[in-house]
């Protein structure tokens, strides 16, 4: 979480000053943009979207598998942990 909420805030150029500088403190990582609802009997995220990915995503591979009977089984793997540990996000 970067930075504190900006409640009431009427004026996007705030908005965008705090994501340019989030942007410029993690330029490798995800970075999300939450829009928090605040009135009374909501108070809730409304909106989520992400702003930044790194230049470099493991992914993932998916892996089906055939279970007695008609039964399909999916599973997700991230291609990251074929390597080892400390060579996994290099």
């Amino acid at each position: 979480m970067w930075g504190l909420p900006m409640f009431d805030l009427s004026d996007p150029a705030g908005v965008m000053s705090e994501l340019q500088a989030c942007r410029a403190a993690f330029p490798h990582h995800y970075v999300r943009l939450n829009a928090f609802d605040s009135r009374r009997g909501r108070e809730t995220i409304v909106l989520s979207f992400l702003v930044q990915r790194p230049e470099s995503e493991p992914g993932f591979r998916l892996e089906r598998q055939q279970a007695p009977g008609r039964t399909v089984r999916y599973t997700t793997t991230a291609y990251a942990l074929d390597r080892p540990s400390g060579e996994r996000y290099a």
